[in-house]
């Protein structure tokens, strides 16, 4: 039943039976809950766009994820350093005794002879690897293959905190929504119960109808606590989600309704989410960092070469042979096993089976975001079909309830028959409104699903 036919429901038993409404014990209670949300901190008022803007910025999730990436971009630039050219300044010294034995010329007696000095050297030294057997190049390739996960994690992390946060807003909404029907639900249960009074007392109704009336009252109380305790814990959620503390006041503005036609079909969903999801990303650098790490184990295995080049200039030294000495040449290595035991070979097929192993993984996270990608997309399609039948579904039973009412108020109803109408009526309104939430939900479930950053504006949200 809508505000305006509760209204008018209402000052129609009043005027039919002359009484005043009895209070709920739950209405008499606002006062208090207004002077307590009085003293309360100011609540902010967020839309769907804030809410998701300020998640980027607080959750610690997402600054977590970030900060992995920074670190996977330092280290491309360690395993780049294995043929990067370097420079090293090099100190030694040293002080204490040093003892020698000596003969006297004149008495052929030994003598003892014992010094304190100070040795030391200044040096600077330059090199630049030149080959190393593909080490390094191995060593970069599964660098910027961590760096790739590392970015793929971070752009899931961040598209399922957006999820999260668009879920949690939704469920405000729908919280507030819902209680508002109850409220309305209980105002009407109210003026049903003073009708039935009117008509006990004025001989018409049996006791009963008042009984029946006042337990649907009772009823409709308990529904209301429990719709209004349902809004602080769906708060709470939406406050975790952004990353602040859960008990922060906050307010939400329901944004404009989104159209009940979904873009695009299933099959394009499907090759959205094959392209787009970090799922399939992080999946992909996994097979690049096995690769490279069977790369290595096929190097270490076989034949090792090494060259060089460096020089170093000893611009001062204790020892005069060193000082102002220059030294440069080209250095190489080669390391071939001979017989390890079976530990090359070992490697080389473990990492082979590690390879397979991603190639699978990869194979699967294909399949397993196409599905999502394709349920997501049906279920937005349900969801929009859903809020035009349990409209429909509104109004008759809005219509039913009216009809109900006017039969009763001319003594040819039951009020089981009334009771009956009403319930249905108020689950046909919290039908409605719950389709209207789950539907957006399921637009932003559809655009997570095809790894598509969720925009407030695609979602009915852009204020």
């Amino acid at each position: 039943m809508t505000h305006r036919s509760v209204a008018s429901f209402i000052g129609a038993c009043v005027l039919a039976v002359g009484v005043a409404l009895p209070q709920a014990p739950v209405l008499a209670a606002m006062p208090a809950q207004t002077v307590a949300q009085a003293s309360a901190p100011a609540a902010s008022t967020l839309t769907l766009a804030a809410a998701l803007q300020e998640a980027q910025t607080h959750n610690p999730q997402v600054a977590a994820a970030q900060q992995v990436v920074v670190a996977a971009q330092q280290n491309i630039t360690v395993a780049r350093a294995g043929l990067a050219p370097s420079l090293t300044a090099n100190g030694t010294g040293a002080y204490g005794t040093s003892s020698a034995t000596s003969f006297s010329t004149t008495s052929g007696v030994a003598v003892p002879l014992q010094t304190v000095t100070g040795t030391g050297t200044l040096s600077v030294s330059a090199s630049l690897p030149l080959y190393d057997s593909g080490r390094t190049r191995a060593n970069v390739a599964s660098a910027e293959a961590a760096l790739a996960s590392a970015q793929a994690v971070l752009r899931k992390t961040t598209n399922d905190n957006a999820l999260a946060v668009a879920t949690a807003f939704y469920s405000v909404l729908q919280a507030q929504r819902l209680t508002t029907v109850q409220q309305a639900v209980l105002a009407q249960a109210q003026a049903q119960l003073a009708l039935a009074q009117g008509r006990f007392r004025a001989g018409v109704a049996a006791q009963s109808d008042v009984i029946q009336a006042q337990s649907q009252v009772a009823q409709a109380q308990v529904t209301l606590l429990q719709a209004q305790s349902q809004i602080a814990t769906s708060k709470a959620n939406l406050q975790t989600a952004i990353g602040v503390d859960a008990s922060t006041p906050v307010e939400v503005q329901a944004p404009p309704s989104p159209s009940l036609a979904v873009g695009g079909s299933g099959a394009a969903a499907m090759q959205a989410a094959e392209t787009n999801r970090p799922e399939v990303t992080q999946a992909q650098a996994s097979v690049a960092t096995d690769q490279a790490a069977l790369d290595l184990a096929r190097i270490n295995a076989g034949l090792v070469a090494t060259v060089g080049v460096g020089a170093t200039y000893t611009p001062l030294s204790t020892s005069p042979i060193l000082n102002n000495a220059v030294s440069y040449g080209v250095s190489g290595t080669l390391s071939l096993p001979i017989y390890d035991s079976g530990k090359g070979h070992a490697e080389i097929a473990a990492a082979q089976a590690t390879l397979n192993s991603a190639q699978a993984q990869l194979a699967a996270a294909r399949l397993t975001v196409r599905q999502d990608a394709y349920q997501a997309y049906l279920a937005a399609v349900q969801g929009a079909a859903n809020v035009t039948a349990t409209e429909a579904a509104q109004a008759a039973a809005e219509e039913a309830l009216r009809v109900t009412e006017g039969r009763y108020r001319a003594g040819v109803g039951t009020i089981v028959e009334v009771i009956t109408a009403q319930a249905t009526a108020a689950q046909a309104e919290v039908n409605a409104a719950n389709a209207v939430y789950t539907y957006q939900s399921a637009l932003a479930t559809l655009q997570h699903a095809q790894g598509i950053p969720i925009q407030a504006g695609t979602l009915g949200g852009g204020q």
